[in-house]
């Protein structure tokens, strides 16, 4: 088993300097009738920039720089003749908060604060009801892990490209036709995102992208917050938070700041099968040198050279197969990731040359927190 000394023990605690989680967003939504889309349209243009959508479904998303937190965009539907508005709220901001960086904890005076704020701007614009009338329909459960130095965040971003993809899921990127993101090149460059139909992980380089977006404060430019939010739409939130937690908005967000850690450990868990520190490439293969059964320390010695070549942990595991050791079925790779946890060690390494010497599992990180 590999061990760390009392001082590198220490050291590996002094990485993660806070631990924050909570809701960064939230959206509600519901259909109107055409006459409410077409009044609803007509008011927000007097209230700011409306941009229409350059893809297959017609929206028309408004840009109020006098509300900002709340994005409202229309939707009109030719195939199924309806129309709906979505609005998303970032509560934070909508409560006033100058932190770019800040998440939301529910409590009972800062909803009905935030309720009251979003029933205002809903009036304004003539959409009908208010924002306890109209049900969740994604809601991104966050976590912001805020280390010493900027080689943690560039550190953990490299072991999260490569790990493994769940079974349904796909690897998302910013596009230039999306308009998602300034520079879609940067922004894939300082983030990783893996997304199904209803629901996705997306992690990302917070200040990177605030400074992208020229909304970095200069008291945090010097700050590094690696981002984790699990974005799930309303059927992904009922399996997550459970039936009960859904009978309302109130209750919902309730829940959904309560459970942003154990849904961020949740979807870990899924992409990363090995929770042993990740080491430096050399320090790894020699840690491997230990296993006693030769068969065995080849395969987790092939498994460490090609999780370094490969891409992701899907390519590796594949290339090792069909290059190496056909012979290797699931329970056998099972066998394999066992023997790495009881190393306490990761078959995704970090470069040889890279500043730091080892850092744990995302896994581990946070539940030691």
């Amino acid at each position: 088993m590999y061990l760390l000394s009392e001082s590198e023990e220490a050291q590996m605690k002094q990485i993660l300097e806070h631990l924050r989680f909570g809701v960064h967003t939230f959206e509600i939504s519901q259909t109107l009738t055409k006459e409410q889309f077409q009044e609803v349209r007509h008011v927000a243009r007097f209230r700011g920039k409306m941009i229409p959508s350059q893809g297959k479904q017609e929206s028309y998303t408004l840009l109020d720089k006098e509300r900002p937190g709340i994005t409202v965009t229309l939707h009109r539907l030719y195939h199924h003749r309806t129309y709906r508005v979505n609005v998303k709220i970032e509560p934070c901001r909508v409560l006033g908060s100058d932190d770019p960086t800040a998440l939301y904890r529910y409590s009972k005076e800062s909803y009905q604060k935030l309720q009251k704020g979003c029933d205002r701007y809903l009036k304004t614009l003539r959409i009908p009801g208010g924002m306890e009338d109209m049900p969740v329909s994604r809601c991104d459960l966050t976590c912001n892990l805020i280390f010493e130095n900027q080689d943690y965040v560039d550190g953990y971003l490299r072991i999260l490209k490569k790990s493994r993809l769940i079974p349904g899921y796909k690897v998302d990127k910013f596009c230039v036709y999306e308009k998602k993101a300034k520079n879609p090149r940067r922004a894939n460059k300082h983030s990783h995102c893996i997304r199904c139909k209803q629901a996705s992980l997306l992690c990302y380089d917070k200040i990177d992208q605030l400074k992208m977006d020229n909304r970095c404060p200069h008291e945090l430019e010097a700050a590094a917050i690696l981002r984790l939010e699990a974005q799930l739409k309303r059927p992904a939130l009922k399996r997550t938070l459970g039936k009960d937690d859904m009978k309302d908005n109130q209750t919902l967000l309730k829940a959904a700041s309560r459970q942003a850690i154990p849904a961020i450990q949740s979807y870990l868990a899924r992409i990363f099968p090995c929770r042993g520190l990740h080491l430096r490439y050399r320090d790894a293969v020699s840690a491997v040198e230990e296993v006693g059964k030769e068969k065995l320390r080849q395969q987790m010695s092939c498994l460490i050279r090609k999780m370094s070549d490969a891409a992701t942990w899907d390519s590796a595991v594949q290339n090792m197969r069909t290059q190496h050791y056909k012979n290797v079925s699931d329970k056998r790779e099972k066998a394999i990731y066992s023997k790495f946890d009881a190393l306490n060690i990761n078959p995704i390494t970090l470069p040889n040359s890279s500043s730091i010497k080892q850092v744990p599992s995302l896994i581990q990180l946070i539940e030691d927190s």
